[in-house]
């Protein structure tokens, strides 16, 4: 008798039979009906699965997972601000409870997992041995610079997937977005939770370390996440390696300095692609992507031009989002009350900018503000 005869009930309950993913995957390899059998299973069995999967097949544990199921995450809570509450206290837990909460509201499919297993071989393996060496010890060291490369580059990742609505703020008009991006709160707040560090606890003002981190030190986990990560970007991920590697793109080529800076800040926090574009023939693959959001930007930024020059305010701000001694723009006070973001600073976040603010508790937003975000960071959420 051949698979082929039996019915698709009975097939089924084989494929119910199985306890992790990698089974799964075998097993949908092993012929085209299992392959199709397979493919029917419950997104939640396939998520269940791959949690219960995550120690042993998706290292760094639980970072990758999180990787894969943040861009719906964050699709999810913007919906609805019980959502966002949810997903905020979420983070205050930790990664293992923001894990829960992913693969409680996040449905995976098999051609997710086979991706995110292509990202882990093709993509995060070779990035991470050029990170160790980039930012790892030096010969006369005994330490590591950059304490868990492979994890500190699946939080670049995180960043850039959780918060994609901020990102694409950057370059797509204002009235393409059905939703409110997650809140510069809530960006914070993964930061501090999720990439723990001594030094951010210190300098935010806790009076006492997070439970989940307490025990941080007897695992064996590394204390100073967000240290590596500041290493990381020195040394490895720099604006300029990105602009290297889009040199062949034509789109890229064809933007002014102003608009070509942008660009570089925005592609750099695509999350998944943003470290795909770093490996060989990765601008390539992702060439359409690059010219639609080039070409997204320069409209934006001309009609931000546009509004400039017809503006009655007198004032020449001469902004520039990365000079700390500028008072805000005011479009992006504009910005701050649209979005009921009271921490806005910019539609240009990066990581870089928001992590000298969690890591050495200087924020750019100006002292008036600072001790209500620092109080607000240190607290449970709130449901509006």
């Amino acid at each position: 008798m051949s698979l082929e005869s039996l019915p698709p009930e009975i097939l089924l309950k084989i494929s119910a039979q199985v306890y992790s993913i990698e089974e799964l995957l075998a097993l949908s390899s092993t012929s085209r009906i299992l392959y199709h059998i397979c493919s029917y299973l419950s997104p939640k069995v396939i998520s269940q699965l791959t949690a219960e999967s995550g120690r042993v097949f998706f290292r760094p544990h639980p970072h990758t997972l999180i990787a894969a199921t943040a861009r719906q995450l964050a699709d999810w809570a913007v919906q609805h601000d019980s959502r966002r509450f949810r997903l905020e206290e979420a983070i205050r837990g930790g990664v293992d409870k923001l894990l829960e909460l992913a693969i409680d509201v996040v449905e995976l499919t098999l051609d997710d997992i086979r991706r995110l297993w292509h990202f882990k071989y093709n993509v995060l393996n070779p990035l991470d041995k050029q990170l160790d060496l980039s930012a790892g010890p030096g010969s006369d060291y005994s330490w590591t610079v950059c304490n868990d490369p492979a994890a500190t580059l699946v939080s670049w990742v995180i960043y850039g997937e959780l918060f994609h609505h901020s990102i694409e703020i950057g370059y797509l008009p204002i009235n393409s977005f059905e939703h409110r991006p997650l809140s510069s709160l809530t960006r914070y707040k993964w930061l501090a939770y999720c990439v723990p560090d001594v030094n951010c606890f210190n300098y935010l003002g806790f009076s006492d370390e997070p439970q989940f981190f307490k025990q941080y030190e007897a695992q064996e986990e590394d204390r100073f996440q967000q240290l590596s990560m500041k290493m990381a970007y020195e040394e490895f991920l720099t604006d300029a390696r990105w602009e290297t590697a889009l040199e062949s793109n034509e789109a890229f080529h064809a933007l002014d300095n102003y608009a070509r800076a942008k660009f570089v800040v925005c592609v750099k926090h695509w999350g998944f692609r943003s470290l795909e574009l770093l490996v060989p023939g990765g601008v390539e693959r992702l060439k359409d992507d690059l010219d639609a959001a080039a070409a997204n930007l320069v409209v934006e930024l001309e009609e931000e031009a546009v509004s400039d020059d017809d503006s009655e305010e007198e004032e020449d701000w001469d902004y520039d989002i990365d000079d700390d001694t500028v008072p805000l723009d005011p479009k992006e006070l504009e910005r701050r009350a649209l979005f009921s973001d009271p921490w806005w600073l910019t539609r240009f976040p990066t990581l870089t900018k928001d992590l000298h603010f969690t890591l050495w508790g200087d924020w750019d937003g100006g002292e008036e503000g600072e001790p209500a975000l620092l109080q607000a960071i240190r607290s449970p959420a709130t449901l509006q």
